[in-house]
């Protein structure tokens, strides 16, 4: 290893005296020549069930997982021949570590269980990325400034997760709806990689790979480059979506579609923003949240929401957001000493990171609770039918768990593509049990069973 460094470090140093600098460059993401329809997905029968999945490197992954399989080893009813709550489930939304679990199950199904452990979980991926990154080929090309560790990143998850299925699949009937969001860099602001942003930029979703939007989610500042995109909006013909000109206007009553609806106008100013930088989705949503929250300000409400989607007739919202963000240290409150610089860096992202997860989970709820007591669908009821909207906010989140790992908390492992022994195993185990244990998932279970 010594020796292979060595000659890499030598290497990487002969191309930067030579000035020999590689012209690798990203691949592009596929023009959309002429915009197509968005199709909106089936409506759920009764029960409109949503996935968040939050970020959190291997560790995120892995406490996602249990509770994949919880949902997956639970039948909807104890009727014989009941589907499980996993087959059940409309949407997916996630970020950074979050994402890798959540297109592997978009993609593959119920394939998730037989090898995403030895695919990802039990793999030192971190190790695997760094002897890729020193390999000769790729220190050439990591010495162009349009090639990237995020770029490498992308061939990694092609290789070993995704091969080259393209985002559109992750949008099709054949599973839940799986939307993986990234950051864009210099609008501070959530980009999804869904049919309908790509269609904005006039790119093609049918042709662009699901490894490349999870290496943008993935993609740590510091660690890894960004994932770059090209913005070609206003040559596909698409037209500018209704919402966006009207909350242009509307920055004292609306504040927040105004704020939205200004990030959007940025992608139509094409000559002034050809590229679109993405890093990791949870620098502006840790928690994949902000997707439902963006439809609940685009359309004014959650009412219009619902209606947009076709959803109105959903009589029960059930919301199990995963959270497996980590915990501050709390060892060096115990020492007088002052704290390694590391350390603090630490501290100091993962706290204002923390206070926005709980702001953004407080105020989603408090919106959907008061608009389902204030809401009145009884004119569009039939006779004898219960209109109320009941709502199941299951927020299973990794601090709450027992489980302990050499007598530490499992939110104590690091963010990272790798896991400490026995990591794995806990996480899963943790997940799987904060579920079953769920007071609104038992409460969950005992209104289906009623129903059936």
């Amino acid at each position: 290893m010594h020796s292979h460094l060595k000659i890499a470090v030598l290497f990487l140093f002969f191309l930067l005296l030579s000035g020999c600098a590689s012209t690798a460059r990203f691949p592009d993401n596929p023009p959309l020549v002429t915009a197509r329809p968005i199709t909106q997905p089936q409506p759920p029968e009764s029960t409109l069930l949503i996935l968040t999945i939050s970020g959190g490197g291997s560790r995120a992954s892995a406490f996602a997982y249990g509770v994949l399989e919880a949902l997956w080893t639970t039948p909807v009813s104890d009727n014989p021949g009941s589907p499980s709550l996993l087959d059940k489930v409309n949407m997916i939304s996630a970020v950074s570590g979050g994402s890798i679990i959540a297109a592997y199950y978009g993609l593959h199904g119920d394939r998730l269980f037989w090898d995403f452990q030895s695919n990802f979980l039990e793999r030192d991926v971190r190790n695997e990325m760094r002897q890729r990154m020193l390999s000769l080929e790729n220190l050439s090309r990591l010495s162009s400034t349009t090639f990237g560790s995020g770029d490498v990143l992308d061939e990694y998850f092609r290789e070993k997760l995704y091969g080259d299925r393209s985002l559109s699949e992750l949008f099709d009937e054949k599973g839940p709806i799986v939307i993986i969001n990234a950051t864009d860099l210099f609008k501070g602001s959530r980009f999804g990689f869904t049919p309908e942003i790509f269609s904005f930029i006039c790119s093609d979703s049918e042709q662009f790979p699901v490894a490349r939007a999870v290496a943008a989610s993935s993609a740590v500042p510091l660690i890894f480059t960004p994932i770059t995109l090209m913005n070609r909006s206003g040559s596909c013909n698409h037209p500018t979506p209704g919402w966006v000109q009207q909350g242009l206007a509307e920055k004292e009553i609306n504040p927040r579609r105004h704020r939205l609806s200004r990030t959007w106008k940025r992608y139509l100013n094409q000559a002034e923003h050809p590229y679109i930088h993405l890093l990791d989705g949870g620098l502006s949503d840790n928690l994949g949240l902000r997707a439902i929250m963006d439809q609940i300000i685009i359309n004014d409400g959650i009412e219009n929401a619902l209606k947009q989607h076709e959803l109105d007739r959903v009589q029960r919202i059930v919301l199990i957001e995963i959270d497996a963000a980590a915990s501050l240290p709390t060892e060096w409150e115990k020492r007088p000493d002052h704290p390694p610089q590391a350390v603090i860096i630490n501290a100091a992202s993962t706290t204002p990171l923390r206070n926005y997860n709980f702001e953004t989970k407080d105020y989603l709820h408090s919106q959907m609770t008061a608009w389902s007591q204030n809401s009145d669908r009884a004119g569009d009821c039939e006779k004898g039918v219960d209109c109320k909207i009941e709502l199941y906010f299951i927020d299973i989140n990794l601090e709450e768990t027992r489980e302990t790992l050499e007598g530490k908390p499992l939110s104590t492992i690091p963010t990272d593509f790798n896991l400490p022994e026995n990591g794995a195993k806990k996480l899963i185990r943790a997940g799987r049990e904060l579920l079953l244990q769920h007071p609104e998932f038992i409460r969950l279970m005992e209104d289906s069973n009623k129903q059936e």
